[in-house]
């Protein structure tokens, strides 16, 4: 059964409601722009003098509860440490390997002199496999639009933009806007995924590396199919060589497809997500079925923090997936779904048919997600296997319906808050089975197939 562990704070589900009618809509061809993504991090709910990695919060009567929570305070993921001297590059803006060449030359010799920052002015540029190196940051202006190169073979081929630790160890590393950790995203420059001939595009790629910020990013996907972020193992397949201690924060992106969106994090520990906006597909996915991943029950996943995470026309704000692997613990606080399927989905680990261990896999007790917001609409993207929480005729109306642009999902009305299968109360026994602790429900109104909080497979309608 979900464990709810406070009473629902009637002040708390009306400022975060609040700040929910704060969004302005968007349309596939424009960003959404917030005046402000967050308050300073002095508002953070951590006591700047406690440096333990938890947090024991309090009720409205100041008595302290029994649930440690994760501290969100930044300095605890990533301190810059960075050399201050700044190059200004100039590049080309032409679409060949001379741009990507010349940034990653010029990579390696602030490498080799100990380090500092790249800075690249407004302009178009063209960039792939942009291989970052320890103690170096990049800086872009807000009017820098990055596309990715194709002017190589990229048919059928997994492409990445930023490289970071695949096959050597990077610490100490930085790509922001020039403006680093302001949260107007006037300040923020853009990369453009198009379509093309490739089999998917990742914005950034993190494996082996410590202590690191990405921020400060507009995305303009094309429905491709791959996450604009991974956080994977590097290519040694060595679990003891991932992402440690990093900020991923102040990013929008659009036009996701369903089965993607902005993260996937199949390996990674100490990582703060703050501030991800998504439009379509998944905001934030703790999903680790790859197979590399799934060879040994040697969690790849821990002490993920996750703030002030959104989705809109979509299919989910967080989706949990543990694939054959018992993982470490999640907590996340402040999710804001808007006409998209659910706000969050929490499966049942499962032996998929990636995987050698024989164990389903599972997220730890401790892990926690709070303050869920959750509007619904007419434009979520649903998959197939969501059809079956509608009635029948909705059903036959959605499986003759056209696709959305990503050809895998239809637009159809939200169903639920929280899609669940994992726990006891969904009707999960024995292993894999799991439990998320949830706290503070806001449902804002009766736009969804189903009414309640939760949605269970025994809601399902066979129409057979």
């Amino acid at each position: 059964m979900m464990k709810f562990l406070l009473k629902l704070k009637l002040k708390t589900a009306l400022l975060l409601l609040c700040t929910s009618l704060t969004f302005i809509s968007c349309s596939d061809e424009e960003f959404i722009l917030e005046e402000e993504m967050q308050q300073d991090d002095n508002d953070d709910n951590v006591d700047d003098d406690n440096n333990d990695d938890t947090n024991d919060e309090t009720d409205d009567n100041g008595e302290e509860n029994n649930f440690p929570r994760l501290a969100d305070n930044e300095e605890r993921f990533y301190v810059d440490n960075i050399p201050a001297n700044e190059t200004i590059l100039t590049l080309t803006g032409n679409e060949d390997l001379i741009d990507s060449n010349t940034l990653n030359q010029e990579i390696e010799n602030k490498f080799n002199s100990g380090g500092g920052v790249i800075r690249i002015t407004g302009g178009t540029y063209y960039l792939l496999n942009i291989k970052l190196r320890s103690n170096v940051q990049l800086k872009f202006d807000a009017d820098v639009v990055i596309y990715p190169d194709l002017s190589g073979n990229t048919s059928n081929k997994n492409l990445v933009i930023f490289d970071i630790g695949d096959t050597f160890f990077v610490e100490n590393s930085a790509i922001t806007n020039t403006d680093q950790n302001n949260v107007d995203s006037s300040t923020w420059f853009k990369i453009i995924i198009p379509t093309g001939d490739y089999k998917g595009i990742r914005v950034a790629d993190y494996s082996y590396v410590h202590n690191f910020q990405f921020s400060g990013i507009k995305i303009e996907d094309s429905y491709s199919k791959i996450s604009n972020i991974v956080l994977n193992l590097s290519s040694s397949n060595d679990k003891n060589e991932t992402s440690q201690n990093g900020i991923i924060k102040d990013i929008i992106a659009i036009n996701g497809h369903v089965g993607y969106g902005i993260i996937q994090i199949q390996a990674g520990k100490t990582i703060l997500f703050k501030n991800l906006d998504g439009t379509g597909g998944t905001t934030l996915r703790l999903e680790t079925g790859a197979s590399v991943i799934n060879i040994d029950n040697q969690s790849t996943i821990d002490d993920i923090v996750g703030r002030n995470i959104k989705i809109r026309n979509g299919g989910t704000g967080i989706t949990f997936s543990p694939h054959r692997v018992d993982q470490g613990r999640v907590d996340i606080d402040g999710v804001i779904a808007i006409n998209s399927a659910y706000a969050v989905k929490i499966a049942a680990g499962f032996l998929d048919n990636t995987g050698s261990v024989n164990n389903k896999g599972t997220f730890n007790e401790l892990s926690y997600v709070g303050n869920i917001i959750c509007t619904g609409g007419d434009k979520a993207q649903l998959k197939f296997k969501d059809f079956k929480f509608f009635d029948c005729s909705t059903q036959e109306i959605l499986k003759s319906a056209e696709f959305n642009p990503d050809q895998e999902s239809k637009s159809g009305i939200s169903i639920g808050a929280i899609r669940d299968n994992a726990t006891v109360a969904s009707g999960c026994d024995g292993n894999g089975c799991y439990e998320i602790n949830i706290e503070n429900i806001t449902i804002t109104n009766s736009d969804f197939a189903l009414g309640g909080e939760y949605v269970h497979d025994s809601m399902s309608i066979d129409c057979k």
